[in-house]
Formats: structure tokens, C-alpha cells, sequence
């Protein structure tokens, strides 16, 4: 099997500084594992890397879509398989890195997305459930989709949650992998990882993300981008829903739950390589996971 380096982990847990010094140790390049940095505009508030960043590695499905245009993981699965041959012929080490857990894991697993109902009385299982009820289900299975869909559409919950039900059963009964990876997930100590959420978020209001989304309001994101954090909660500011305050209390709070959902997405997964953050020593942590990629490479 061909081999793939992914690097993830929670929100603010350090991805992007880490994959860029390991990406230059390997000298190879990055694939991104971010559901929302594919979109054109959307900088500040989907962490993405800076200018400067990525003029050093070169980055790829970063600014790749409108932020009009839909995405969904069975296009992302598409491409990214394509990327990972790309390299192959290139002979570079794909390297993935970013936080949503589905994409990466439809990539690496047998996901199928045919587009076919598989269960005509999936619908019947959960009739005694509300939309709220049905559309919590999502959380920790497909937060992707959960953070996507309004729990009005029942029909677009209801196929979310069969295909990620489906894909997670055969994941768990057969356990195919379709490439050798090695997926390494960053993590933190809890409290710091969300004090650091709070703190990136303020600087990312410093930076101008309100005047970014305010370029994007009212109708210039689609669906699919609308739902990224920190841009629903400020389209709802200036709708006038939220005052500034709480919206801003509100991208904190709901980066926090991700960044949990995040981490159980990867709790029980058996692929999974735990590193801590070394905060005091960055470097540490990077000499860490250069070793383990090293190790992986050789074997």
C-alpha cells in the first residue's frame, strides 16, 4: 500500500506551525485536511496559512473553491486520492494536515459514496426522534455535517447520518485501510488547548475577521462555507441576532465544543499516533514527529 503522512489534531492545537517545519525537513508538500480552508477569501477565520507560510510550501486545496460552491467529502476523498498519486509520481511523501476528522478518514478508509439510499427503512428508525434530536446524533460521528446542515433538514440529516453510520460500521467490521498511514494527532493539555482557542480567537477579531466576514455579507458564502465557525456567529451579528459581544462569546464557545468533538472523533481509532505539544519547546515536539515519520518511512 502506498504510504501518507496526516497530521491532526483539535482547533489552535499548532498543526499549521508543525506541518510547515516537518514539511521542509521532508521536503515534500502539504495537502490540506481542512473542510473550510478550501475556500477563496476565507483567511482569517479558517486559520488559514499566511501568505508568507505558504509562499515557503507549497500548499494544496488551499484557496481552491468560491466560497458559493459546494463541498462535500466525497469531493474532497476525489481529489485528495488524486493528489496522493500525484506525489507518488513526484516522489514526494503525501502530507496531509488538518482537523476534519471525516475528509481525512475517507481518504485513508473504505468510504463509499454512491449516492444510493442503502436502507429504505432507515428513516423509520429514528421517526420518534425530533430534528434537534436527530441532528445531535451527528455530533461526534460526522461534526462536518453537523456544523453544515440545519436540523430543520431532516432529509439532509437523515443521509448524512446514513452515510456516516454506513462508512463507520464498515470501517469498524472490516477495518480496511486503502493506504499505509501514519496519522499522527496533536494534542494538549484541555485547559490550555482552550485558553488558546479564546486567545486565537481575539487575535483573529485583531486581525480583522469582522471586516472579513462583512465582505462576505449578506449572500456571498454558500451553505456549505456559511457554516464555518466564527462566520455564522457574525453574519448573525450583523442581522442583527447577536450583539457583537455574544457572537464573539459564541465563536469561543462553539470553537471549544469542536476542538472536544475533534479529539473523541480520534479517541477510539486504532491508526491514531498521540503526540503531546511540548509549549516550552516547540521544537521538541517537531523532532518528535519527524522521527516517527522517519521511522514510518523506513519500515
Amino acid at each position: 500500500m502506498d504510504k501518507v503522512v496526516i497530521i491532526t489534531g483539535p482547533t489552535a492545537v499548532g498543526k499549521t506551525k508543525c506541518s510547515l517545519l516537518v514539511a521542509q525537513a521532508l521536503k515534500t508538500e502539504i495537502i490540506n485536511g481542512d473542510a473550510y480552508q478550501v475556500y477563496k477569501g476565507m483567511n482569517i477565520g479558517t486559520a488559514k496559512p499566511t501568505k508568507e507560510e505558504l509562499s515557503k510550501i507549497n500548499h494544496h486545496l488551499i484557496d481552491y473553491l468560491d466560497p458559493l460552491e459546494s463541498f462535500s467529502v466525497a469531493d474532497y476523498q476525489k481529489i485528495v486520492r488524486q493528489k496522493i498519486n500525484d506525489f507518488k509520481e513526484k516522489n514526494l511523501v503525501p502530507l496531509i494536515v488538518g482537523g476534519s476528522g471525516l475528509y481525512l478518514e475517507s481518504v485513508i478508509c473504505n468510504y463509499t459514496f454512491d449516492g444510493k439510499t442503502r436502507d429504505a427503512s432507515f428513516e423509520e428508525k429514528y421517526l420518534n426522534l425530533s430534528n434537534e434530536e436527530l441532528h445531535a446524533l451527528l455530533k461526534d460521528i460526522d461534526p462536518v455535517s453537523y456544523e453544515n446542515i440545519h436540523p430543520n433538514n431532516r432529509k439532509r440529516v437523515l443521509r448524512a447520518l446514513e452515510l456516516a453510520l454506513s462508512n463507520e460500521q464498515k470501517g469498524t467490521k472490516k477495518k480496511e485501510m486503502l493506504y499505509d498511514a501514519l496519522v499522527i494527532v496533536l494534542n494538549d493539555d484541555r485547559n490550555a488547548l482552550y485558553n488558546r482557542i479564546n486567545s486565537r480567537v481575539d487575535k483573529m477579531l485583531e486581525e480583522g475577521l469582522l471586516e472579513e466576514v462583512k465582505s462576505f455579507y449578506p449572500d456571498k458564502l454558500g451553505t456549505t462555507a456559511k457554516a464555518a465557525i466564527g462566520y455564522k456567529e457574525l453574519f448573525d451579528y450583523l442581522s442583527g441576532k447577536y450583539t457583537l459581544e455574544e457572537a464573539i462569546d459564541k465563536i469561543k464557545q462553539y470553537s471549544r465544543n469542536y476542538a472536544k468533538r475533534q479529539l473523541t472523533w480520534f479517541r477510539n481509532k486504532e491508526y491514531v499516533t498521540e503526540v503531546l505539544i511540548d509549549v516550552n519547546n516547540f521544537n521538541n515536539t517537531v523532532d518528535e514527529i519527524y522521527n516517527l515519520i522517519n521511522i514510518f518511512l523506513t519500515k
